[in-house]
């Protein structure tokens, strides 16, 4: 377990342990990727970014967010950001078939009581992505387009 026991930010060790796996049970984990990396990873078979301008290897996992925290990610992140985007809809069921750990942490490693993202602990199979959509950021705003199927291989 990746929460020290004890209090944190109010929450007793218990309540920090069921935030800690609350990931692994949602139905949604979203990414926002930009739409280079993630025709690269359809090609790979497995997307291994972490965030904007860093890969799995520069950082140990891949961030992630529960829908509703995605507009604050993409205003922090991605304000200003000329490529091309996309969400990925991410199935946490298909990451621990392929053994990619879901830890919900504390967004600031130095405040354990600031607010808390699902990290994935691993490359994300694209078998494990439900589904995308284009998005894009105006001036701090995120504009999603509709859902898209996973293609099964390199779009152009």
């Amino acid at each position: 377990m990746s929460v020290p026991r004890g209090r944190l930010g109010g929450m007793s060790s218990e309540q920090a342990a069921e935030r800690e796996t609350e990931a692994a049970d949602s139905p949604a984990l979203w990414h926002l990727a930009e739409r280079e990396h993630w025709e690269a990873a359809l090609a790979a078979g497995r997307y291994d970014r972490s965030t904007r301008g860093a890969s799995l290897a520069d950082v140990g996992f891949v961030h992630a967010s529960r829908p509703e925290q995605l507009p604050g990610v993409a205003r922090a992140l991605y304000s200003g950001v000329d490529e091309e985007l996309v969400v990925l809809e991410i199935d946490p069921a298909v990451l621990a078939e392929h053994g990619v750990e879901v830890k919900v942490e504390p967004g600031d490693p130095s405040d354990p009581g600031s607010e808390h993202f699902p990290h994935l602990y691993g490359a994300v199979p694209v078998a494990a992505v439900a589904r995308v959509r284009p998005a894009r950021v105006d001036r701090g705003w995120l504009e999603l387009g509709p859902w898209e199927p996973v293609a099964t291989g390199p779009t152009s």
